[in-house]
């Protein structure tokens, strides 16, 4: 099991992230993603998403964690605005 952690920013720095970011995340990953739990720590202006995943090391723990991150990011209409940090 590894624990990576992604933070995303609102290029306003002023709205909370979308209610349900972590349902728009299962909704958008892959079974080859190897996730086993997402948690999602929402502020005013950013979030900090902790994914507990399946992968051989660090590096594609990390490489999994932001492949999602960007999908969601550039998928979902309700995180335009959104980045990644």
């Amino acid at each position: 099991m590894r624990i990576p952690v992604v933070t995303i920013a609102d290029l306003r720095r002023t709205v909370p992230p979308p209610r349900g970011l972590t349902d728009i995340l299962w909704a958008l990953s892959r079974p080859a993603d190897g996730i086993e739990h997402i948690h999602v720590a929402a502020a005013p202006g950013n979030a900090v998403i902790t994914y507990f995943l399946r992968a051989p090391d660090d590096r594609s723990a990390v490489a999994t964690a932001r492949r999602v991150t960007d999908r969601a990011i550039s998928q979902a209409p309700s995180l335009h605005g959104w980045h990644r940090l």
